[in-house]
């Protein structure tokens, strides 16, 4: 699994006034440090996240690749990190992704504005837009109920940020066989998913054998980009959405959530994950 980013990068030291049992007394906290994240593409600003700043090269890949900017990471020639101090506001940090021009131009003319947070949706002209130019995910994985609920475990005891900070969310990518290979945390599950995506396709891993687990719920815009990138399951500690499992229909992915110890609920597609064996039936 990737090695954790420095926690002096991630974690805020700060004091406050705990209250318990009716006393208020000053204590040591921690916060989970959140900052503007540029994405430039060819050099010019393309959409500003608020984000953890860590595993920025990741986080611009993944990127990338789940809005569609680019249908594979050989599109992307170079991927440049930098950061500066903006008076009022503090370390503000930047990842300039270098395209052939076409593609860049293209981008540009799908968004036409900067987005206040990585959400998939700003920028885009009409409601027609959304879910389109997904090809149906295809992929032979299968997975035992077991290994999701091994995988969501996994992804909980290694939530370095949260653990000391309650304030990040978490998304994993693991094996067929319950093995947990990349796990990035950010302020904003949609960055996660990002750093998440980038760190497997950096070690060039196959998205379509993989199995996605995200901590928060699988709203649209997280199901949009588990689609655009290929991968085949995505499972929740949490809910769905209506939207959500929409495009998970549409695009031929397996959705799992509320997953637990000894309970889940199979949305669509079914047919990836096995029960001893067997795929899945309505009893």
């Amino acid at each position: 699994m990737d090695k954790q980013p420095d926690q002096q990068s991630v974690v805020s030291s700060v004091s406050g006034l705990r209250v318990e049992a009716g006393r208020a007394r000053s204590e040591p906290e921690e916060l989970a440090v959140e900052a503007p994240c540029e994405i430039r593409l060819n050099g010019r600003s393309y959409v500003l996240l608020m984000a953890t700043p860590a595993n920025l090269e990741h986080l611009a890949l993944g990127f990338c690749i789940s809005e569609g900017i680019v249908s594979s990471p050989q599109e992307v020639l170079e991927i440049g990190l930098g950061n500066s101090e903006l008076p009022g506001v503090g370390p503000v940090f930047w990842a300039d992704v270098s395209l052939l021009p076409d593609l860049a131009r293209r981008a540009r003319t799908r968004r036409a504005a900067p987005a206040a947070t990585s959400c998939g949706l700003c920028g885009l002209e009409s409601f027609r837009d959304l879910g389109g130019g997904i090809s149906p995910v295809k992929s032979s994985l299968r997975i035992e109920l077991a290994a999701i609920q091994n995988l969501i475990a996994a992804m909980e005891t290694e939530q370095g940020i949260y653990r000391n900070t309650g304030g990040t969310h978490a998304v994993a990518l693991g094996t067929a066989q319950g093995e947990l290979l990349h796990l990035a945390e950010d302020v904003g599950r949609h960055n996660a998913m990002d750093k998440a995506l980038g760190m497997a396709l950096g070690q060039g891993h196959d998205l379509g054998q993989c199995v996605c687990t995200v901590s928060g719920r699988i709203s649209l815009e997280m199901a949009l980009k588990a689609a655009r990138s290929g991968v085949p399951v995505v499972c929740s500690f949490s809910a769905a959405t209506s939207l959500g499992r929409q495009i998970c229909q549409q695009a031929g992915v397996t959705l799992v959530a509320f997953v637990r110890q000894g309970r889940a609920t199979v949305y669509c597609h079914p047919q990836r994950v096995l029960l001893a064996g067997e795929p899945l039936r309505d009893a």
